[in-house]
């Protein structure tokens, strides 16, 4: 009889800890996906330039985020108020956490991630995307200086709207969101 009534006490432990702590767990699934989508553009740059990586942001980024929030149970999506692509723009809840990223960029302090509980109950971590690699300058730098002609011409050809040139390294070019299911 003891045996029985350990099983559901066990289980209970078992389910306790499946539920992450986003503040662990969301700098883990970031990083993982930082570091497929790196690599693919990498592999892009180094074939075909630039131009070649283009392909990668507007195909590859949205499958890589989406695979590697499929094997952690979660949703993940990279959001900014200067989007190359429309389907990154900042919601209202991300603006206002990428202002608190500037603010302390504009202080000279590193921004530190926000965890925040949305509206349905799930909590979401978000984490600052600073440029900080030169390469990045290639497609996001300021035209015709960072970015070459060809390369911007492909851009505008991909993407008709786009806002997300004209940086420099050390910006603060979006955030990324990790957004964990309510476990309710």
């Amino acid at each position: 009889m003891k045996r029985f009534l350990l099983l559901p006490i066990l289980t209970l432990a078992v389910f306790a800890q499946a539920k992450p702590d986003p503040a662990e767990a969301g700098p883990k699934i970031i990083a993982e996906a930082f570091a497929k989508l790196s690599g693919a553009l990498g592999e892009a740059i180094g074939k075909s330039g630039p131009v070649g990586a283009l392909s990668v942001c507007s195909e590859m980024a949205p499958q890589i985020a989406k695979e590697v929030a499929t094997i952690h149970g979660v949703t993940l999506r990279r959001a900014t108020t200067k989007p190359r692509n429309p389907k990154n723009a900042a919601d209202d809840a991300e603006k206002a956490v990428l202002e608190v990223f500037a603010a302390a960029l504009a202080k000279r302090e590193a921004p530190k991630p926000q965890t925040i509980t949305n509206a349905d109950g799930s909590t979401s971590f978000l984490a600052p995307i600073v440029l900080g690699n030169p390469l990045c300058l290639q497609c996001h730098g300021i035209p015709n200086q960072d970015i070459a002609p060809e390369t911007l011409a492909a851009i505008q050809k991909l993407f008709p709207d786009d806002k997300a040139t004209g940086f420099k390294l050390g910006d603060l070019r979006g955030l990324w969101r990790v957004t964990f299911p309510n476990s309710k």
